[in-house]
């Protein structure tokens, strides 16, 4: 595994060339931190490692019992059911000396079409690194099928891409991407609050809000017109409950509880490898948990990017019971690998997120950080597009 620095100038240039929309460029570089000036190179042997993983989980959770499961000890049991509810979804990965550690797992994985486009730009200033894979085409078939699966033969015709003011969001770029990617296919697309919604506006929505089980007043709406099958809605908040609750970790974890739910032995074997030991935070193993916190990362059950997680070792007395006191699972920590950064002249931690639809990679991507957990504030860090290069030019790259 190595990055590869491309000059800043250089690679802002080029992203702005591959946009076509200077408004759009210009926004991506003033987020810093989120896109990082270099790319990676993965060793053809990790990436394929990952794409089993992934293959395995993607069975796994095609199968209806540990649907039932998952949504069970998620709380989620009682949500609709309109169909496949979870558009794309991002695996966050650590890479081991014995395979991918999956980390959680993403039913929005922010950062795809900002992180494609600069994969495109990075291959146009530096060739050797390969041929940039196919996102755009593959995303909006998922929104199409999606909408099939709910509405079956009926035009989509608009869409809208909603968050909590959305121009004040960190990836509001994004956001205008989609929506060009949209318009260019002939929908008509707009980007919105939740307060501007109404069912007889817009046919489908691109859900953004980190709402997301939709319990806010200000998301009411939305919510009612969910459950209602009124508009489809992606992700929605079953695919969250399904996918990202992390309470579902423990049952992936546990290899005997895949086999008992009628999982494949290999499948079960896989899935069970990739995910670290989790256990839900309970009265009844506290003590234990406490005693032992150095070898656990403490996760909120319906958290995200990162926000209140510990890692044990640096977990206090006084935030213990805080985390008694809600819904927390403890994960065995694997730790992430470090790559020396050129640009950054440190060596950086870093992610590897796989975004897949059915069960099939469409881009990796890794995401570069120096502190507890992944965030879009260390220098010199952010996403930066990962490229696979042929194992005949392995040697020459010296991965």
């Amino acid at each position: 595994m190595k990055a590869v620095s491309i000059p800043e100038t250089e690679m802002w240039d080029a992203l702005a060339t591959e946009i076509g929309d200077v408004e759009i460029a210009a926004a991506l570089r003033d987020r810093q931190g989120l896109l990082s000036p270099c790319a990676i190179l993965l060793p053809r042997h990790q990436a394929e490692r990952v794409a089993q993983a992934v293959a395995a989980l993607h069975a796994a959770f095609s199968q209806p019992s540990l649907i039932e499961a998952a949504l069970e000890v998620a709380r989620g049991d009682g949500l609709p059911d309109h169909g496949l509810g979870g558009w794309m979804l991002g695996f966050d990965f650590h890479l081991t000396p014995d395979g991918p550690r999956l980390i959680e797992i993403n039913t929005n994985p922010g950062g795809m079409l900002a992180v494609a486009a600069q994969a495109r730009a990075q291959a146009v200033c530096r060739p050797e690194l390969g041929d940039a894979p196919e996102v755009e085409a593959t995303a909006l078939d998922a929104f199409h099928d999606e909408w099939r699966r709910q509405r079956g033969d009926r035009p989509l015709t608009s869409v809208a891409i909603i968050d909590d003011d959305p121009a004040s969001q960190y990836l509001d770029p994004e956001f205008r991407l989609y929506r060009c990617l949209f318009e260019r296919n002939g929908l008509r697309a707009e980007i919105i609050d939740p307060g501007q919604f109404s069912p007889d506006r817009v046919d489908m929505v691109y859900n953004r809000l980190v709402d997301f089980a939709l319990d806010s007043p200000g998301h009411a709406a939305l919510a009612r017109a969910w459950r209602e099958g009124k508009t489809v809605v992606t992700p929605d908040p079953r695919a969250h409950y399904l996918f990202s609750d992390k309470r579902v970790m423990a049952l992936l974890s546990d290899e005997p509880a895949l086999r008992a739910l009628g999982l494949r032995t290999d499948i079960a074997a896989t899935v069970a490898r990739t995910v670290p030991p989790t256990v839900p935070v309970r009265a009844d193993n506290a003590d234990d948990l406490w005693n032992d916190r150095r070898h656990w990362f403490f996760k909120p059950a319906k958290g995200h990017a990162g926000k209140a997680v510990y890692r044990g070792e640096k977990l206090s007395r006084s935030t213990w019971p805080t985390i008694l006191a809600s819904p927390y699972v403890a994960q065995r920590y694997v730790p992430p690998s470090r790559l020396h950064v050129e640009h950054a002249g440190a060596s950086l931690k870093m992610d590897l997120r796989a975004n897949a639809w059915q069960g099939q990679i469409i881009q990796l991507a890794a995401r570069l950080y120096e502190g507890q957990t992944t965030n879009f504030r260390t220098p010199g860090g952010g996403f930066a597009p990962v490229f696979v290069p042929p194992v005949d030019m392995a040697h020459q790259l010296h991965l």
